[in-house]
This record gives C-alpha cells, structure tokens and sequence, in this order.
C-alpha cells in the first residue's frame, strides 16, 4: 500500500511518535503549501532551444526530443497520459544543466497527478528504487503499487504534509536526510537515493516557462546563453524583447556566473521560500 495509506491512524501507534507529529504538522502544513515546483532541464534538449522555441514550455512527454522512451514506458505500464514533470522542491542534476522553479500553486491551472516518489525509476528496468512487494517484486506488483500510490494533483500538498511530519525528524530533513522507514513496503528503509521519497508532480500540460520565480544554471549553460545573446542583432527601440532576452531579462539568475552546485542552489532558493 501506499506509504500515505491510514497514516492518520498508524501515526497513533509505536513506532511512530504521536506527538512529534501533532507538533509538527502544523509546521509541515505551512511547508507544503508554500513549497515550489522544481524541473531540471537541458540533458535532452539544450536549455536555448525550449527557451527560443514556441511554446516557450517545458513539454510533456509527447515530445520525443525532449523526453526518453523509458519515460513513455513507465507512463503507458501506469496508465498515466503525457505528462511534464516536476519534483517537489527538488532538483536532480541527472535531468540536465538548469533548474527552474515555478511558485506554489502553479498547479492550479493544470490537470495531472502526483506520487510521492520518481515513478521511472521504480519501473526502470535497472529498478533503482527498491521495494518489499507481495508476492514478487515483479513488474505487475510495481505497476499496482505505483498506481495505488497515485495522488490527485488538488490534494498532494495536504498528503506531502502529513507524511512530512510522520517520517521526518524536521521539515528540513526532506531536504537534508531521511525518512523513518515505517512503511509496509520498505521504500523508505531500502532506499538511500532520495527520488525514493520527493514527490512527483506531473502536468498534463506544459508549463510556460516564463513562469518560474527563480532559476539557476551550471557555468557552461550560462555562458553559453550570454554568448547567443551577444549574437543576436540588437533589439531596435520600441520593439519587443527576443525570447531570449525576456528570459534573461527576469526573474535574474541565483548565480548569474553560474555554478556546478545550481541543484543545491535553487534546493536552498526553495527552502528559504518555505521556512521563512
């Protein structure tokens, strides 16, 4: 079952500690509502290009230029559409060279749905997240338990919350360590990559990406967007800006220079924005 499954009622019960949950479920709450939307971006497709092509988006994964065949596979085994895909309040630097972060909320303009943990890499043939599953750890239990952890996309910040303040130590911790591994099903004891535990969030849509609220890049990505910039033909007064330059022109880079750190970078962009 999913690890979100009766917590409100196995939260009363050893091994979990009862008040340590009522004391920080409030805090938890304020959290998750707070919490941004992270999407890394440049592995597939360079960040110049999604930036100066219409629809100016982060795609779903009907785009074949922009996102694997293993992402399409996991997908079609779960029953999910097209989806564009966004960790909550995480960043992985497998997914590219850029991290963009979008507000709190972003989600209400859009269909989809959440799980609280990276649904490629539980039905990844190399199976990187591990599980206890009955009676086999085949890949019909995975799809069932996937499916069963699936989360409706104007509810997960209220599920993020409670197991926030069940399997966490502190908020911080989602951040910083690990969870409790009180779940039937040994994601959270098996587990030492933390795609185990941050929550997937996916868009049925794409989503704009002159709405992120702040980004962060590595050096080279960086200077790489300076250099087409210095090679586009000055923008004559009056007219409207270029993609790329509506791009650059804001929110401003975390690290203008750029930096090989720009996961953690934008990592401590959002936990600011959500503990303070």
């Amino acid at each position: 079952m999913a690890v979100f499954t009766d917590l409100d009622t196995r939260v009363t019960n050893p091994p979990f500690d009862t008040a340590l949950y009522d004391h920080q479920l409030p805090r938890c709450r304020t959290v998750a509502q707070r919490i941004a939307l992270v999407h890394v971006s440049g592995r597939e497709r360079a960040i110049e290009t999604t930036v100066e092509t219409p629809s100016y988006e982060i795609p779903t994964s009907d785009d074949h230029g922009y996102c694997t065949d293993l992402t399409r596979r996991a997908e079609a085994l779960l029953g999910l559409p097209p989806s564009a895909y966004f960790y909550a309040g995480r960043a992985h630097p497998s997914f590219g060279s850029v991290a963009l972060a979008f507000a709190a909320g972003c989600e209400d303009t859009h269909t989809g749905s959440v799980t609280p943990f990276d649904t490629g890499g539980l039905l990844h043939p190399k199976r990187p997240i591990r599980v206890r599953l009955i009676p086999s750890d085949g890949e019909a239990e995975r799809v069932e338990y996937g499916q069963s952890s699936e989360i409706r996309l104007d509810q997960w910040r209220d599920v993020f919350a409670r197991v926030l303040a069940s399997h966490f130590v502190s908020e911080v911790d989602y951040w910083t360590g690990r969870p409790h591994p009180f779940d039937p099903e040994g994601l959270y004891e098996l587990n030492s990559d933390w795609r185990a535990w941050t929550f997937e969030v996916r868009f049925n849509e794409g989503q704009p990406i002159r709405d992120r609220v702040a980004w962060c890049a590595d050096e080279m990505t960086m200077e790489s967007l300076r250099r087409r910039l210095d090679s586009q033909v000055a923008t004559p007064p009056g007219d409207p800006p270029t993609p790329l330059e509506r791009f650059l022109q804001g929110p401003v880079a975390l690290e203008p220079a750029g930096t090989a750190s720009f996961c953690l970078r934008i990592e401590q962009w959002v936990r600011e924005q959500c503990l303070t």
